[in-house]
């Protein structure tokens, strides 16, 4: 038995405050499963850092990259069921933060991701799209990380109206995108902040295939 549950969304939107809650409150869970696999947005995001410089990866590194995780994930399922671990306890749960909603955005529709998420359904994936609304984008995005993040934010932008117009116009493709997968989606507004709420959410998610 194996789900999982991958995090989406905006710069801000609360992804990581978001992954880190659901670790924690899965884990005090009892009676859930005992093996968890979590894989943060370091591992699978289109833009690294090199050596210390910004690169983003082309369409096939990144696809190679997403490939790579769910191919480990498969190995443990098909390892766990060939043992014939039936218990909910032996099952797995993993956690994917900023993975194939990330690529549907950052790049033309290709087959190669629908053949991923074909993968990743058949693992009994869901996928969480966190967002703001327009009046929270101004105190979340450019003002909540200081000056250095706000410095950075503002480099391409003239007016901060133009940078919160241009983060509801990117949310707004992740919106699309998300409804383009394969993979069934909740968005969950996080203007409150309220991180363990909406682990609990999340986590009460149990889509679970026979």
């Amino acid at each position: 038995m194996i789900r999982g549950v991958i995090i989406e969304g905006m710069s801000t939107a609360g992804k990581t405050s978001v992954f880190s809650a659901i670790k924690r409150l899965h884990s005090q869970t009892q009676h859930d499963e005992n093996t968890t696999i979590a894989i943060s947005e370091h591992y699978s995001q289109v833009l690294h850092s090199y050596q210390g410089v910004l690169r983003s990866m082309d369409k096939d590194e990144h696809i190679q990259l997403l490939n790579r995780h769910v191919d480990y994930l498969e190995q443990q399922y098909n390892w766990i069921d060939s043992l014939g671990h039936t218990k909910l306890s032996n099952g797995i749960f993993y956690l994917l933060e900023r993975f194939h909603v990330n690529h549907r955005a950052a790049f033309i529709n290709s087959a190669e991701i629908e053949i991923l998420e074909n993968r990743l359904s058949r693992l009994n994936a869901s996928c969480v799209l966190l967002t703001l609304s327009q009046d929270a984008v101004e105190p979340r995005f450019i003002e909540s990380r200081g000056e250095a993040w706000k410095s950075f934010v503002m480099e391409n932008h003239s007016t901060i109206t133009e940078a919160c117009q241009k983060f509801l116009e990117d949310q707004e493709k992740l919106r699309m995108c998300a409804k383009q997968s394969l993979i069934p989606t909740l968005e969950i507004n996080t203007d409150e902040a309220d991180w363990d709420s909406y682990a609990k959410q999340i986590l009460r998610l149990k889509i679970i295939k026979t």
